[in-house]
C-alpha cells in the first residue's frame, strides 16, 4: 500500500468507526432509525447522521451510550487493535490474519513499518 500521511489514516479510521456504528444500528433486533437514536442521545438527527457518516467526531461517552442502546460490545465499533503499546512483528502477523487494514492503520499512525 502507498504511504499515507497521518491525517489520511486517522480519517480512514474515523470512517470505519462511523460505518460500524451505522451497520450495528441497522442490524439491531428492533431496527432503530437514525431519528430514534438521535432522540435518545438528545441530539438532532442531522448531528447523529454526521456521526454515522464520519463527519462528526464521537466521544467515548456517546460510544458507550450507543453500545448500551444497541446491545453490543463497545469494541464492535472499532477496527481490531493490538494489545499493549507497541506492535511486534508477531502482533502484526496475528492482526493481519483478521484485518489487514487495521495493521496498515496502526503502522501509519505509529510509524511502524517492516
Amino acid at each position: 500500500m502507498p504511504k499515507q500521511n497521518k491525517g489520511d489514516t486517522e480519517k480512514k479510521i474515523k470512517t470505519e468507526i462511523a460505518a460500524n456504528i451505522k451497520r450495528i444500528r441497522r442490524s439491531t433486533r428492533s431496527y432503530l432509525t437514525a431519528k430514534t437514536v438521535a432522540d435518545k442521545l438528545g441530539v438532532s438527527r442531522v448531528a447523529y447522521t454526521h456521526v454515522e457518516n464520519g463527519k462528526n467526531h464521537v466521544n467515548g461517552v456517546t460510544l458507550w451510550k450507543l453500545s448500551t442502546l444497541f446491545g453490543c460490545d463497545i469494541k464492535e465499533f472499532f477496527p481490531i487493535t493490538p494489545d499493549g503499546y507497541a506492535l511486534s512483528p508477531k502482533d502484526i502477523e496475528n492482526i493481519k490474519k483478521k484485518d489487514e487494514e487495521a495493521v496498515h492503520w496502526a503502522q501509519e499512525l505509529w510509524g511502524l513499518h517492516k
